[in-house]
């Protein structure tokens, strides 16, 4: 009588792409949110008790050179998520990476201009916008050791 033994295999996920990847939709979901919040007459933004996320909307910073932000939020998430997938498949292509690191890299400091804006200059805090902040600087985060990670295979 022969016995069978079986080995087990162990699925290597790459966690810092799919971590990346998820921030990213969420990213993507809250700016769409948002600019459905911009774009859609009388639309209110659900902000809980606050009335900030309205007074940061009818603000002057609202817009980038007469562009709503949440349609630049949308566009530079969706790039981000599209580099991400380039990335992926040219494995780990050092261009892609640094262009994932520059566009968090700036998100983030933008993010952190805005929410300046928010706490001392409109005395209003959008939750949803201090959401998005928070999602880029933690991309921000991770496009740094995704940088380490691609300089460890060079």
């Amino acid at each position: 009588m022969k016995i069978q033994t079986t080995k087990l295999e162990f699925i290597s996920i790459d966690w810092l792409f799919w971590s990346m990847t998820m921030l990213t939709m969420g990213g993507i979901s809250v700016s769409a949110y948002l600019m459905w919040g911009y774009s859609v007459p009388g639309a209110s933004l659900a902000c809980g008790e606050s009335s900030g996320c309205e007074t940061v909307k009818n603000s002057i910073y609202a817009n980038l050179m007469g562009i709503p932000l949440p349609i630049a939020g949308l566009a530079v998430f969706s790039i981000i998520l599209a580099l991400l997938a380039l990335q992926h498949q040219r494995s780990n292509d050092s261009y892609t990476v640094l262009a994932i690191f520059g566009l968090s890299f700036t998100g983030t400091l933008y993010s952190a201009y805005l929410t300046y804006l928010e706490f001392f200059v409109i005395y209003a805090v959008c939750r949803w916008c201090i959401t998005s902040a928070i999602i880029m600087t933690v991309l921000f985060f991770l496009s740094i050791l995704n940088l380490r990670q691609l300089n460890q295979f060079d």
